[in-house]
């Protein structure tokens, strides 16, 4: 029992460190432009370096290659990110439409009026057409490095693979090995979005984290999740741009 609670006290001790860090950077910012213009860069730092501190302060040595940043196997990850994305975003971009149709369309008042600063600016799948946001090539490569690496590395690089030394895996999924460390590191990523910007549609990341985990799990290596995960936020950035107004 002693070794369990040692195995959990510090990735949980990490997770709580960082994620207060980030809910703190993100409140300062409402009042202070340098931080909010900066937000995602300052949290994306304290992602980046926590899992090393967290190691030292423990006792341990940190080799980030050994937590996943790595590119290697560049097959596997690149036969992962192709497979997932030809699976998901063509069901991404019909649900999109599916969903905000109905909703901003007038056949579900009562969702219409929770999404309604969002609604009012729905132009209808008729009505928008596809086009890049502003400075798309920095905003893609923002959320690769930034957002995708920083977050990939912390979740699932580190956090998931602490917790795995407390709830090894138990079973194979589409030949990764996954078990309740993929479901709690999932849950942590989720409520680390909540907490840091309160708002409950932000705990939806609970389900692209299981992929990014599985991911993690299935190559060894962060990048093919970190290169979905940025794919994914760039989808979402393109969809919204090109079908709400401004």
């Amino acid at each position: 029992m002693t070794r369990t609670k040692g195995g959990l006290r510090e990735p949980l001790l990490a997770f709580a460190a960082a994620t207060a860090i980030a809910a703190l950077l993100a409140a300062i910012g409402i009042a202070v432009p340098l931080v909010r213009d900066n937000l995602h860069g300052l949290i994306a730092i304290v992602f980046f370096y926590t899992p090393s501190v967290a190691a030292r302060l423990g006792g341990r040595d940190f080799d980030y290659r050994e937590v996943g940043l790595r590119v290697e196997p560049i097959k596997l990850n690149l036969a992962v990110v192709g497979a997932l994305s030809a699976l998901t975003f063509p069901a991404f971009i019909a649900g999109f439409f599916l969903f905000y149709g109905h909703v901003c369309g007038g056949t579900a008042s009562g969702l219409a009026r929770f999404w309604a600063p969002l609604c009012q600016r729905w132009l209808g799948a008729s009505g928008g057409h596809l086009h890049l946001p502003p400075r798309f090539w920095l905003l893609a490569l923002s959320q690769l490095v930034v957002v995708a690496i920083p977050e990939e590395l912390f979740f699932r690089g580190y956090l998931m693979e602490r917790l795995e030394k407390v709830w090894p895996p138990t079973r194979r999924l589409f030949g990764a090995p996954v078990g309740l460390a993929l479901l709690a590191s999932s849950a942590l990523f989720a409520l680390g979005h909540l907490l840091v910007i309160p708002n409950p549609q932000r705990l939806a990341v609970f389900f692209p984290a299981l992929v990014f985990g599985w991911m993690r799990a299935r190559t060894g290596s962060i990048a093919a999740g970190a290169v979905f995960h940025a794919l994914c936020n760039i989808v979402a950035d393109v969809m919204h741009t090109s079908w709400f107004g401004p």
